[in-house]
């Protein structure tokens, strides 16, 4: 018999959400089914069930479910990869995420913890491509023991296979297995197991070949943030800082507590490649107050996973005046007007401080735009709170949600909104055929950044240039060509210079949805050696300190010469290269306890890997206090002789005496 219905689909993938300082995560998603599909969660292979520290929903609201696992008094044996999968009778389909526990502030048991890797394994590739090394992070105490496994078959060291476990910080270890001169026969799945007293873990990564000659490396790395997140002050600005890896690109969400950060004149977050794969985030904040404090998060998350972390902004106050924690007083309401051209949802709170209010639609914080206003209408310690949509239409519908806080606590209110949606669109989303790349042509004169979409309808581009909206001129310019419902989209952009480094953003649109290609443009130029050189002599310590500015995208390579001769460094010869700026280095070189030896003529050689620079000559002297003495004229032989005689008429009276 035929079954009327929708096999369950994910219509949002899952995603994590952390509450009470990281104490509690929430991993949602979304699902479209008909009938009503079970849902259950596993974690590492085994099925998650409702206890005292999870709790499993699943909340409808039409043929759309919200599913949600809440783990509370979260601990690092938490991490690992999770799969949810819903089933009803006209199919099934699953999702799976990570979760990444990146720095020791990750919450640990009291006592023995049991073996959990904290993120997936990574293979890494000689240059050359002739050597491996398969790499995992673990937590674990007491020291879990390590063993490998190719397929079914235990791994053991030889002198091409090499196994070791290092490690990282206090409870974290790396564990690697290192394989020499790869060949064909080492493809395949590997399985590393962490076992200690309180229980064993697994992880798997496969290696396989590209035509039968190189390792294939998976083409990216979830995010990670490899230090802890730092706070300092500059001026009237208060700056936090993170350092983050990933490939790609991640999309990257400041939160304070559990509301999204937006840039305004006050606020100010920023993104910038610092090397490979590694980016500096900062957000910055003017003139900060004590309503600044609290528990901020830098979220960052690309396709190969997800990553958090987490800082604290403490101001040292008064103690709180009397009050109480928000609480709704009536039952949420949503008021149509008689012409259906506005909707206003209403929720009654009582609470003393005045709470904040973040209004979401499922996940999603609701941001103010020409169609949707939120106001708050104030009476003593009761709040009306106001979301009016305006010309509401089917992508309206969904879950809403009120959160309101305030330092005694929090509450939420649930609303669910139908609207008759109007017939979607027909035609295709844009998906990419040819991922995204960039490459140089005309000997690095021209840089071409180009990929391969299919879309229907003919899509819209826009251009960006580190969050700025780029418009063509006579150096970059763009195309799109068209070929059936495939369209060939190429920026180009000629005599690159430094400035022109940074993240391309290309936005791909049409009725059907949208799609963005991100690219990374690093620019090296060859060293400048800036401005005038300058010698600066101690004369208390008889040091002398020779300086060169160098401008260069990353850390040039410095030599000092004295006439031809390379100077080497040694206990009288120090030198130093000090970051001054972005793209700018301040090159010296000490020469302690001076000499006339050290007279001379000096140069530096400032070299990377689009070429060198050299610096004018610099003349080095001595001031006279370090000068030894010189002899300007010698005795004459009638001033010698005279001198002579006089000493030898002395000795003579003396002896006659």
């Amino acid at each position: 018999r035929q079954i009327d219905g929708i096999a369950p689909t994910f219509s949002k993938k899952p995603s994590i959400r952390q509450e009470d300082d990281g104490k509690r995560l929430l991993f949602e998603c979304r699902i479209q089914a008909d009938p009503k599909p079970s849902v259950l969660w596993s974690h590492a292979g085994v099925e998650v069930k409702q206890d005292a520290r999870h709790k499993l929903t699943v909340e409808c609201d039409g043929h759309s479910y919200f599913a949600t696992l809440e783990i509370r008094n979260v601990t690092v044996e938490d991490a690992g990869k999770y799969k949810v999968t819903a089933k009803n009778e006209l199919g099934e389909s699953n999702a799976t995420i990570s979760l990444n526990f990146d720095s020791d502030e990750a919450p640990v048991p009291e006592n023995e913890i049991r073996p959990t890797f904290t993120e997936r394994p990574v293979i890494r590739q000689s240059e050359d491509g002739s050597d491996i090394t398969i790499e995992c992070r673990l937590v674990g105490d007491p020291k879990p023991t390590i063993t490998w496994y190719h397929g079914e078959e235990r791994v053991k060291e030889t002198g091409r296979r090499i196994i070791s476990v290092e490690l990282d910080q206090k409870l974290y270890y790396l564990a690697r297995l290192d394989i020499k001169s790869v060949e064909n026969e080492d493809a395949g799945m590997y399985k590393v197991v962490a076992k200690n007293k309180t229980g064993t873990a697994t992880a798997t990564v496969n290696l396989s070949f590209e035509g039968g000659a190189k390792p294939k490396i998976p083409e990216g790395k979830p995010p990670r943030f490899p230090k802890k997140p730092t706070i300092h002050q500059d001026g009237d600005v208060l700056v936090m800082e993170c350092v983050l890896e990933a490939n790609p690109v991640p999309d990257i969400i400041w939160y304070q507590g559990t509301k999204v950060i937006l840039d305004t004149p006050r606020v100010r977050m920023s993104k910038k490649a610092t090397g490979k794969d590694t980016y500096l985030l900062k957000l910055e904040i003017s003139n900060p107050t004590t309503e600044d404090g609290g528990n901020y998060r830098c979220n960052a998350c690309n396709p190969f996973g997800e990553s958090n972390a987490n800082i604290a902004l403490n101001f040292q106050g008064g103690e709180d005046a009397a009050g109480f924690a928000p609480s709704f007083i009536e039952k949420p309401k949503i008021i149509p007007n008689e012409s259906g051209t506005l909707i206003t949802m209403r929720c009654t709170c009582t609470a003393k401080p005045k709470p904040v209010v973040t209004w979401l639609k499922g996940t999603k914080v609701v941001q103010e735009t020409s169609k949707i206003r939120m106001r708050i209408e104030e009476s003593n310690d009761t709040y009306v709170l106001l979301l009016e949509l305006e010309d509401p239409t089917g992508p309206d519908s969904g879950t809403y949600r009120c959160h309101v806080k305030n330092e005694y606590g929090e509450s939420n209110a649930n609303l669910n909104l139908n609207i008759e949606a109007e017939a979607e669109p027909e035609g295709d989303a844009p998906t990419f055929v040819e991922k995204p790349r960039i490459r140089s042509e005309e000997g690095g004169k021209l840089v071409i950044m180009d990929c391969r979409v299919k879309a229907h309808p003919k899509p819209d581009i826009v251009w960006y240039h580190e969050g700025k909206l780029l418009s063509q001129s006579s150096k970059i310019s763009w195309r799109m060509d068209e070929r059936d419902d495939t369209y060939y989209i190429r920026l180009e952009l000629k005599d690159p210079g430094i400035q022109d480094s940074g993240v391309y953003k290309c936005n791909i649109k049409n009725l059907c949805g949208e799609l963005n290609a991100n690219l990374t443009l690093n620019i090296e130029i060859i060293p400048v050696i800036k401005e005038v050189q300058k010698v600066v002599t101690v004369t208390k310590s008889n040091t002398v300190v020779i300086e060169c500015r160098v401008q260069s995208v990353f850390e040039p390579k410095c030599t000092w010469m004295k006439e031809r001769t390379v100077i080497k460094e040694d206990s009288k010869h120090r030198v130093h290269v000090e970051h001054i700026k972005d793209g700018e280095y301040s090159v010296k070189l000490e020469i302690d306890s001076c000499t006339s030896t050290d007279k001379g003529s000096y140069k530096l050689v400032a070299k990377n890997e689009k070429g060198e620079a050299i610096s004018h000559t610099i003349e080095v002297t001595l001031p006279p206090t370090l000068e030894p003495p010189v002899i300007q004229q010698k005795l004459t032989d009638a001033v010698r002789n005279t001198l002579s005689h006089f000493v030898q008429r002395i000795l003579f009276i003396i002896r006659t005496r």
